[in-house]
């Protein structure tokens, strides 16, 4: 099981979510930290931190996830301090390359990085603060949905009676097999 931890500011994506059964894989530019995209290399002689900088008609999406929802740094951080929801969610293995982010550090090349799996590589080292995380990743090569099959939605201890409602009959006229329940 999987885990999308999700706040209530932009409505427009939750229902696209529950609806649609899809996460939106994103531009790595519009990832939080700023160390994406950012490796190590001695190509210059000596060894220099970079930013991947691909052309304008390359792209790169990724799609991320945690392994666990119970970390409350993830819920101050990504479902506005307990106030939005967490998606519990599978997917289908054979359909996507899913793949744990490594906590140890940027990663290094010797020569600059042009295979795409090289690439894939530097956003799957995380400088190891982001440890709580427990992340996963998909990384695509063009932005794209993500399908996923939702198993549960969890509340967050501050979410709103208005909020808990609307959401909780949507999922019950989506899928009625979808838990429910509060953190």
């Amino acid at each position: 099981m999987f885990y999308k931890f999700r706040d209530f500011s932009n409505y427009k994506f939750l229902l696209d979510i529950f609806i649609n059964r899809r996460l939106y894989a994103s531009s790595f530019r519009n990832l939080n930290d700023n160390f994406e995209g950012q490796f190590y290399t001695d190509i210059f002689g000596k060894i220099n931190r970079v930013r991947i900088n691909p052309k304008i008609k390359e792209h790169l999406s990724i799609c991320s996830f945690s392994g666990h929802y119970e970390n409350h740094l993830l819920w101050s951080h990504y479902s506005n301090g307990h106030r939005g929801l967490v998606i519990a969610f599978e997917l289908e293995k054979s359909k996507y390359e899913i793949q744990k982010v490594n906590y140890s550090g940027l990663k290094t090349f010797n020569d600059l990085p042009h295979k795409f799996e090289d690439i894939k590589s530097i956003f799957l080292n995380k400088i190891n603060e982001w440890e709580y995380e427990d992340e996963y990743r998909i990384i695509v090569e063009e932005q794209c949905h993500i399908d996923i099959i939702i198993k549960e939605v969890i509340f967050g201890s501050e979410v709103s009676d208005l909020d808990k409602n609307l959401i909780s009959k949507l999922i019950e006229q989506i899928d009625s097999k979808i838990k429910i329940k509060t953190f």
